[in-house]
């Protein structure tokens, strides 16, 4: 499960470019960031209706989230933009 968080946090960058691309001010690109990472892993969970998993997994999203946040906002810092 945190191996897939992995691959999805670059998606998630990738989406909010294209967000951004479309228009999307930039104070708003972390809190996309971390409500795709929060859909993503709702919508990879489909097994285990138990709340304790549902938990896990929701927090599993909202890091890939924050990660991806940081991981876009590290990039356009060393990009100088």
């Amino acid at each position: 499960m945190t191996l897939y968080a992995i691959p999805i946090a670059a998606v998630i960058v990738g989406l909010v470019e294209l967000a951004k691309g479309q228009g999307l001010p930039s104070r708003y690109a972390p809190v996309l960031a971390v409500c795709l990472g929060l859909a993503f892993a709702t919508l990879g969970k489909v097994d285990d209706p138990t709340v304790g998993r549902w938990l896990e997994v929701e927090m599993l999203g909202l890091i890939t989230g924050l990660s991806a946040s940081g991981l876009y906002s590290g990039t356009r810092a060393v990009r100088g933009g």
